[in-house]
Parts: structure tokens; sequence; C-alpha cells
């Protein structure tokens, strides 16, 4: 069973039953919904969407972020029974179900492969076929970053930022969520810094491209937000740049 983590923060007004209805009949994913100290009533909503044992509900007393309720989530998988993969997904109705059983099934034979992936993400690919609707400027202002951040560093993901990802569980995994991300924004990044920080080697990713994805409205880092992903970038390529096996000391220890 994979054990997927879904951070939502006031999503009452726009949660869509029947979307979820869809993803809980993926076979062999099990959705752990993490309500953000959300001031509406998306607990309580969540909370009756679920349609069998595999889907629950937590609530965290308050708004500590995307990144943080992940990262409390992702803990809350790693040490339930009988996972044999944990990730996350966006709460905002982007991905189609047919993808999430998809990249599951691939990572299921990644994580038993030899040698074995460390994660499947989820990639935003407008390739010809597939059904990408994602606004030039976010795909620019994305590729501009990935190539920033790749300046002295390994090569990242083509797409870091989709909100869809599978990590198999590990050691390594536990400790690279053992301190609070000092990221809002970027913490997937944060995670790739740790991770090679604690093997002295990149995280085995393979990407996927997904066959449907649309931006949704109300989405968007808006306003000051901007000025902190800004700050963000900098401290992330700091991490990124150090050698591996390097304890990344500004993040938190």
């Amino acid at each position: 069973m994979f054990l997927l983590v879904v951070p939502c923060f006031n999503e009452e007004g726009r949660w869509d039953v029947e979307y979820w209805r869809r993803m809980q009949a993926v076979d062999g994913v099990s959705w752990l919904i993490i309500d953000d100290g959300s001031t509406d009533a998306t607990a309580a909503v969540a909370q009756g969407a679920g349609l069998s044992s595999r889907w629950r509900v937590s609530s965290l007393p308050s708004n500590v972020g995307k990144g943080e309720a992940i990262r409390a989530g992702l803990i809350d998988a790693l040490n339930t029974a009988d996972v044999e993969g944990v990730g996350f997904m966006d709460a905002d109705g982007a991905f189609e179900s047919d993808d999430v059983a998809r990249l599951c099934h691939i990572a299921r034979e990644g994580f038993a492969g030899e040698p074995p992936w460390d994660a499947v993400w989820s990639s935003r690919v407008m390739l010809s076929g597939r059904r990408i609707h994602r606004s030039p400027r976010r795909h620019y202002v994305g590729r501009i970053v990935a190539t920033y951040l790749s300046v002295g560093s390994d090569p990242l993901p083509y797409d870091t930022q989709s909100g869809l990802k599978f990590f198999a569980p590990s050691e390594t995994l536990l400790r690279c969520l053992e301190r609070p991300f000092t990221t809002r924004w970027l913490f997937e990044l944060e995670m790739l810094a740790r991770w090679q920080a604690v093997e002295g080697a990149s995280m085995r990713i393979w990407e996927e491209p997904l066959h449907s994805w649309s931006d949704v409205p109300g989405s968007k880092i808006r306003g000051a937000e901007m000025v902190r992903v800004a700050r963000e970038l900098a401290i992330i390529r700091g991490l990124l740049a150090r050698p591996p096996g390097k304890s990344p000391r500004g993040d938190g220890e």
C-alpha cells in the first residue's frame, strides 16, 4: 500500500466531492489529509469525504505552511505499518486519478528494481498528445529557476515543483525529515540537499511526465510570498552547492 499525504489549508470552498471519490477509487493507495490549521471547515469536510479505512484526516493546531504540513504527514506515513511507498499530492484538484494510479505502479516497480529508485516525481512536460495546461509564464520561470539552481551542483529534475511525488521508505528519508524545513516553498529542493548530505550521493529519482494537468485558480504564489521565494532560492543554491556528504549547517542544525 502507498500512503499519499495531502496538505490542505482553507479548502472548504473549493472541495470537489466527486474528485476525491475518484481518487479514493485508486487501487493500492491510502490517503492522509493534513489540515494545516485551517480557519474554515476544511477538516470537517475532509472527514466527511472518507469512503473507507484508507482515508484519514489529521489536523495541525496552527498553520505551518505546505512544506511543514507535508513533513509532518510523511513522518506519520513512514511510521505506518506495511507501507511500500509514501508521497504527497497537492489538494487543488490539478492531478487526475489515472496519473496517480500510473505513477504508483511505476514507483512500485522502481522501488523494487536493481538498483532501486529512491523516488518517483511527476513532471508537467507539455509533450505532444498530453493534456498539460500550464501558463507559459509559469513554465519559463520554472526553467530559469532550475537553471539557476543547477549551476555548481548536480543537475536537478526538470520540474521540481510538480506537486505529486512518491518516495521509497528508508532511514535516509526519515533523517531528511527530522528537522523543520528552512524554506516554505522550496522544501523539495531542501530535501535533495539533505539527502546528499546524509548519503554522500544524489537521490535516485525517476521523473515521469504526466498525461494530464491544469493550472487551478487560486493556487499561485502571490504578493509578498514572491519576496520569500527569492530569498529561499539563495538558501537552496547554497545548500545544493555544498560537496556531497557535507552537512548543510545552515538548514536548522
